[in-house]
């Protein structure tokens, strides 16, 4: 079988993670990724984690197998033409160097179309290639806080003097690469039909802001700015500590408070008129922790885990990765995935993102060695077909013409279908007033107006580009309309429960009866199969089951910390966007049609928060948590500033920027001391 991006050829320039994690997604479905690496190496293949024995860190080896390496000396002006013959036959270009770095190495958008008019340029940088800081420094820590991600962590009624923090991992390099593969798809696709390439201007800043959903909108609707000492959305809603761990409990729902306080055998505490209704219990949440707390330190984690979920009570453990790598659920879905590595052996790689029906996704070969390709003597990239002559719809948008059926609510299927609509889709959101969508019930109307379905900040924002449709899928009248309408799309996108579909006729094999042609996308908490497949999921319940909670929190306290947004909906929904592009590229391409991708937020979570994982798989010391701190850059914090609840992050991963700090502050000597001159 033809993997899917089979044919898109692809360089890889920059070294860092964004630019590595674009390149992945891309070469695991088939395409051909070549990185091109300075004289020694790019800095990823020394970063940590390492192993003794292994000739690339762990960082390289999860996010550069599938790829091929050449080692170009481009700064020097060596192997210029060799490299321009590589742009010649390429579909995509990605890098994340600063604008300056890439303008000195000649990388500039109208250099490049001078020798391929075709290529797309996929260039993600901290601020953009325009505005005041266009060309400052950057790092995952200090754009979690430029984009206000930071600010809201970790929530729960954090006391306002604790500082903001960072979740553990390079959350923003990840999300830039993803939203940026993603993209760059639809470009190459118009490129393809077109004969027109393009330049993608991809901020990192604006990439978090933009996965911030109701956080962010809340201000321009509102006036108010979310801040972590806000209490929860609900009670209970948080970390549990039980007998061996912390378990996380969420109860949106009246009947879910309800089913739990069963299983609780009713305390009487529980009758006062406090705790009866959601109000109540958000205003004595202190006191539903204390009676909650008491009960769930006479369980042990999976244990009460699994008796919550099967009363449909949101619950989810705090993992840590050696309990990962045991679950059944994982393996009942043959998520590792073991591969050989020169000079370690065998190692357990996380696996695919989601599940797909024509099976693209594999783990062909290691990560390269340096230069392998070139040592190999080969022509890495296939000749590129004829130039097309530039067409008179070169102006229209990517996806054009393709319909999109959407029968997602909340966040993950609508984060997926903006962005398909973004890209030009026409995307048709069925909707129901007989149980409306979550998002336009939430308290966030815009302020002076009288509250309304349509006047939701949070619904508003993460449904933009869309059409509603009201049709009652309790009716017969209704699945015939939704099935007449799937005759005439392209893209399917539910995230309903998992055999809800299935049970109102519109399954993935109901659908491809009505059209064959339809690549359906269907997202859920835990996969469409496998033991927990029934299992309720939120948002907020993902970040602990993907080990990032336990990597999570301030360094004075034992305590695992949320992420402060339900950050398995939007990682969840760009997994499903980029699976649908590909699988629009394939049809394109190939005249492959009808892949049902099966996205399980939880395993997209485990691939976004490799970097934990990297480390388990080398055999290292599980990783502590430390506020903002890194295991291997310092400084690496938030430091307080004049004013109230007013902070600067620093981070300071070269020792070039080490010095350039001591200056700023005035202690040049501290730049000189050779016991400052490790992070250590």
């Amino acid at each position: 079988m033809t993997q899917g991006l089979a044919g898109l050829q692809v360089l890889e320039m920059g070294g860092g993670i964004a630019a590595a994690m674009a390149g992945k997604v891309l070469a695991d479905l088939g395409a051909t990724v070549v990185k091109v690496e300075p004289p020694g190496g790019e800095a990823l293949r020394f970063a940590e984690p390492s192993a003794d024995g292994a000739l690339q860190s762990g960082l390289s080896l999860h996010l550069n197998a599938n790829k091929r390496s050449v080692e170009f000396d481009l700064a020097a002006g060596a192997d210029r033409s060799a490299f321009d013959a590589l742009v010649a036959r390429s579909d995509l270009l990605i890098e994340d160097q600063t604008p300056r770095a890439a303008e000195a190495l000649g990388l500039t958008a109208p250099a490049l179309h001078e020798i391929n008019s075709q290529l797309v340029i996929l260039s993600m940088t901290g601020f953009g290639q325009i505005g005041p800081h266009h060309d400052f420094a950057w790092s995952d820590l200090s754009l979690i806080h430029a984009g206000g991600w930071g600010w809201i962590i970790p929530g729960k009624g954090t006391p306002k003097e604790r500082p903001p923090i960072k979740p553990f991992g390079s959350h923003v390099y990840v999300q830039a690469g993803l939203h940026g593969a993603t993209v760059a798809l639809g470009a190459c696709l118009h490129a393809r039909a077109t004969g027109e390439g393009d330049h993608i201007d991809l901020s990192m800043q604006e990439t978090v802001m933009f996965i911030l959903g109701r956080h962010i909108a809340m201000y321009p609707y509102t006036g108010d700015v979310d801040h972590r000492s806000r209490p929860a959305l609900f009670e209970p809603m948080g970390f549990y500590l039980c007998e061996d761990g912390y378990l996380f409990i969420i109860c949106p729902e009246q009947a879910q408070w309800e089913r739990m306080l069963a299983l609780m055998g009713d305390p009487p505490w529980a009758a006062s008129d406090e705790f009866r209704t959601r109000d109540g219990r958000m205003a004595n949440g202190p006191a539903i922790r204390t009676h909650v707390e008491a009960w769930t330190k006479t369980w042990r984690v999976e244990a009460l885990f699994h008796e919550l979920q099967q009363k449909r009570v949101g619950a989810a453990p705090v993992f840590t990765y050696p309990q990962l790598s045991e679950q059944p659920q994982l393996k009942a879905r043959d998520f590792f995935s073991d591969l050989e590595s020169p000079g370690i052996g065998s190692l357990s790689h996380l696996g695919a993102p989601y599940r797909l029906k024509r099976r693209w996704w594999n783990l062909r070969a290691p990560a390269p060695a340096l230069g392998d390709a070139q040592s190999a003597g080969e022509t890495v990239f296939a000749p590129t077909p004829s130039p097309i002559s530039p067409t008179t719809n070169s102006e229209r948008a990517p996806l054009a013409g393709v319909r999109v059926l959407d029968l997602s609510w909340v966040w993950a299927g609508p984060h997926c279908t903006m962005i398909l609509g973004a890209l030009g889709a026409e995307v048709l959101k069925i909707e129901s007033t007989r149980r409306i969508d979550l998002t336009r019930r939430s308290a966030l109307y815009a302020s002076g107006q009288e509250p309304s379905p349509d006047r939701n900040a949070y619904f508003n924002q993460i449904n933009q580009f869309k059409k509603s449709v009201g049709i009652n899928l309790s009716a017969p009248e209704g699945i015939a309309i939704v099935k007449q309408l799937a005759s005439e799309c392209d893209v399917m996108v539910s995230n309903f429960g998992t055999g809800v579909l299935e049970r109102l006729g519109l399954g993935p094999e109901q659908m491809h009866e009505v059209n064959p042609k339809l690549t359906i996308a269907m997202i859920s908490a835990f996969g469409q199969d496998g033991p927990l497949n029934t299992y309720t999921g939120y948002g907020p319940l993902i970040s602990p089951l993907g080990g990032i909670s336990a990597q999570t929190g301030y360094a004075d306290d034992d305590l695992p910390r949320d992420l402060n947004m339900a950050y398995g909906d939007p990682n969840g929904g760009i997994y499903a966007a980029f699976g649908i592009m590909s699988a629009l590229f394939a049809r394109q391409q190939h005249h492959e049609a009808g892949q049902v991708i099966d996205i399980s937020m939880w395993e997209a979570m485990l691939c976004t928060g490799f970097e934990g994982w990297a480390n388990y798989m080398l055999g290292g010391a599980p990783y502590g948590r430390a506020g903002n701190g890194h295991p291997h850059h310092a400084p690496h914090n938030v430091y307080r500033c004049a004013g109230d609840d007013s902070w600067v992050a620093i981070s300071v991963e070269k020792l070039s920027s080490w010095r350039g700090l001591c200056e700023v502050i005035g202690r040049s000597d501290w730049g000189a001391d050779p016991s400052f001159s490790t992070p250590a």
